[in-house]
Parts: C-alpha cells; sequence; structure tokens
C-alpha cells in the first residue's frame, strides 16, 4: 500500500513531537540547593557546576581614604597614651578623633596595631615633642647603678625625682603575696634591671623573702633596699597590716610605735642584704601626715619615697586588676622623666607586664635604675 507523501511526513512529524515529549517528562526539575548528577565528561556546561560563595571575614580596620588634621603612623611600642602625651592631647580626644576608622580604640584603648593611621591633632602640620633621649649607646645596655645613697638632709617627700633625666625607677615592695618574687628577681637580674625594693621585715623573714634577700645581697650592683616597716601598719590611721594585723591594731600608732617598725625591720633587712636601709623609706599605703614623717625621720629615715605610676599589681584579674598588657601600657605609655614605679614582688600579672615593660622603656629611650642612681642626677 502506499501513502501520499504529504500523510507520511505528518506522520512522522507527530511520532517525532510525541518522542520530545515523553525525554521532556521524564527530566527530574531540580529544587532547592539539588543539584544534577555531574558527568565525568569534560564538555559539560558551566550552569550544571554549583557555585560555591567565598569564605567571608571580617575585614581589617582601615582608615578612611581622606583624613584632616595631623596624621601619625602607629610603630611597635607605641600606646594612646604615649601619643597623646607626644601631641599634648588626651587619650578620649584621640578615642574621638579615630572612632569611625577603629571603633575597637573605644572599647579596648589598649589595642593598636603598627601601621594604624591616627589623627592625632585636628589641625594639620602639629610636630610632637621630643622623646627622651637614652644615655647609654644601647638601650639593652646596663647603664644604672645601685647603692650611692643619698644624704639623710634634706629631709623631702618624692612621688618622682625632679633633674632625674631620661631614668625611670622600678621599684617593689614586698610586704605581702610572694608568690612570683624570685622569678622576678631573676628575670632583672639577666636583664641587668636596677631596682629598689621596699621589703618589710615579717615578709624578709619568711622563706621566700630570706631568698629574695640574698639575690639582693649577692646583686649590690643591681639592687638596693628601703624600709617598709616591720608589719606594714597604716601609721597614720592604725589597723590592717601583713601578714598579721595584731601588731597594727589599739588605734592611732604613736611616734614611739612608728619608729619600732622601722627600726626593727632595718636590723633583719640590714643582716641579711648588707645594707643600711636608711635615708630611704616607703610609708605602707602611701599614708603619711606630718607627725608620722617627723617619728621616721627621727631614726633616720628622711627620704620617704611614694610613686607617680602605680600598677596597681596586687589586685587580680578576677577582681577587676589589669592585665599584663594594660600594666605595660600604663607604665611605657605614661613614664616621664624622673617617673617612680610601684609595684610587687607578689603581683599577679607582675611578671608577664615586666616582659613588655622592660623592651617598651628602652625603647623609648629611658634608662631603668635605682632611686639612687636619679637622686644623683
Amino acid at each position: 500500500m502506499t501513502f501520499p507523501r504529504r500523510r507520511l511526513a505528518g506522520s512522522l512529524l507527530a511520532l517525532a513531537l510525541g518522542l520530545a515529549a515523553c525525554v521532556s517528562d521524564a527530566t527530574p526539575t531540580i529544587q532547592g540547593n539539588q543539584q544534577p548528577a555531574r558527568s565525568g565528561s569534560a564538555s559539560s556546561s558551566a550552569s550544571a557546576t554549583p557555585t560555591i560563595p567565598p569564605e567571608t571575614t571580617a575585614a581589617p580596620e582601615t582608615p578612611a581614604p581622606s583624613l584632616a588634621g595631623t596624621l601619625y603612623w602607629v610603630v611597635a611600642g607605641d600606646t594612646l597614651a604615649s601619643i597623646a602625651r607626644r601631641y599634648s592631647t588626651s587619650v578620649e580626644q584621640l578615642q574621638a578623633w579615630n572612632a569611625s576608622r577603629y571603633p575597637s580604640l573605644a572599647s579596648e584603648p589598649g589595642t593598636l596595631i603598627v601601621g594604624w593611621q591616627l589623627v592625632v591633632a585636628g589641625v594639620p602640620g602639629v610636630t610632637p615633642l621630643p622623646t627622651p633621649t637614652p644615655r647609654a649607646s644601647s638601650p639593652t645596655a646596663a647603664s644604672c647603678h645601685a647603692g650611692d645613697r643619698a644624704p639623710a638632709t634634706p629631709r623631702a617627700v618624692y612621688r618622682s625625682i625632679p633633674g632625674g633625666g631620661a631614668e625611670v625607677a622600678l621599684t617593689f615592695d614586698m610586704g605581702g603575696r610572694l608568690d612570683p618574687a624570685l622569678q622576678i628577681m631573676s628575670f632583672l637580674v639577666a636583664n641587668r634591671v636596677c631596682a629598689t625594693i621596699f621589703p618589710t621585715g615579717a615578709m624578709g623573714q619568711t622563706a621566700m623573702g630570706r631568698q629574695v634577700l640574698a639575690v639582693i645581697r649577692a646583686h649590690p650592683e643591681l639592687f638596693e633596699i628601703g624600709n617598709h616597716t616591720m608589719y606594714h601598719c597604716d601609721l597614720v590611721h592604725g589597723g590592717l597590716g601583713s601578714p598579721t594585723t595584731a601588731p597594727c591594731a589599739g588605734g592611732t600608732p604613736s611616734a614611739a610605735f612608728i619608729r619600732k617598725e622601722l627600726t626593727d625591720a632595718a636590723a633583719i633587712l640590714k643582716a641579711a642584704t648588707g645594707q643600711d636601709p636608711t635615708p630611704y623609706w616607703r610609708p605602707p599605703y602611701g599614708t603619711y601626715n606630718q607627725a608620722v614623717l617627723d617619728a621616721a625621720a627621727s631614726v633616720g629615715y628622711t627620704k620617704t619615697l611614694l610613686w607617680d605610676i602605680d600598677t596597681i599589681d596586687w589586685k587580680p584579674i578576677a577582681d577587676g586588676g589589669p592585665t599584663a598588657q594594660q600594666i605595660a601600657n600604663k607604665v611605657v605609655g605614661g613614664a616621664l622623666n624622673g617617673s617612680v614605679v610601684l609595684m610587687h614582688l607578689g603581683g599577679y600579672e607582675t611578671l608577664q607586664a615586666l616582659h613588655l615593660m622592660v623592651p617598651g622603656l628602652r625603647q623609648r629611650g629611658f634608662t631603668l635604675t635605682s632611686i639612687s642612681d636619679q637622686l644623683d642626677g
């Protein structure tokens, strides 16, 4: 039988369309995160390959391209306090000027990144104050000395040492906790750091206290002592004390009591170190009045040594005390010519802070030395 050509062509076209519809219905629909099966053929289309979004990371803080005022590039060892001092401004003002560029400065002022570009003055062209010039040719050289004590006269109370030059005195009280004391002393010896130590007589009689005093005796070129009384009583109000409060009870201490606190401690310290602590002493808690000064002077203690930088290292971090970085920032950033820094041989973060503080101060050009060296000019 024969078919007309037109009818045959129509039948073939219908058959082809039917087969195409069947193939289309058999192909699954990809929804959501479904991916089609990938063949090993190199000719697979790009649209069939899943797109993987890149990992997102927090972009580093970068300054805006256009900055007004005087600009400063942060270098190693900088702190907000040191930059503020050099440009005669305040930490708060630096935070305000740079808050939009570096938001972390508001919540963590101790965090600076080398290379940050800070606005340090509201007008362009402000020049920084000069930094101290090191007395030694090398910032790590031991250019300090200890033990050349100042004369007993005139009487004076010092918070810093006028005319001390580019020198900072690291001073350590020894009147309570002593756990890291030997490690601190070892660090000072290894790094040739002169220091003035203020032990109490009571702590000098403990096992660790005796070892500390032995280190002082072995290194008179580095360490000198001052008197911190026998029992660390509050000499103005009475009470307190360490390691026992019993000797401190009974109201306002008399002149005789103050003299005995000093002379009893001196006997212990002199026997252990070979040094006579006069005329240097530090009143416990920094409390004194004229009656206290007169009583101390009557037994030879005419140089009352306080401090201008308090590290508060006696307070643990859990109780709101500073971290090692915060201590170092405070000291390195706040030190001036003739500064006296208060620390404790039992300070919780003191040892770690010294690892940052000593190179930081030397990098700024300061000699780390004793009270005697500062007073000697």
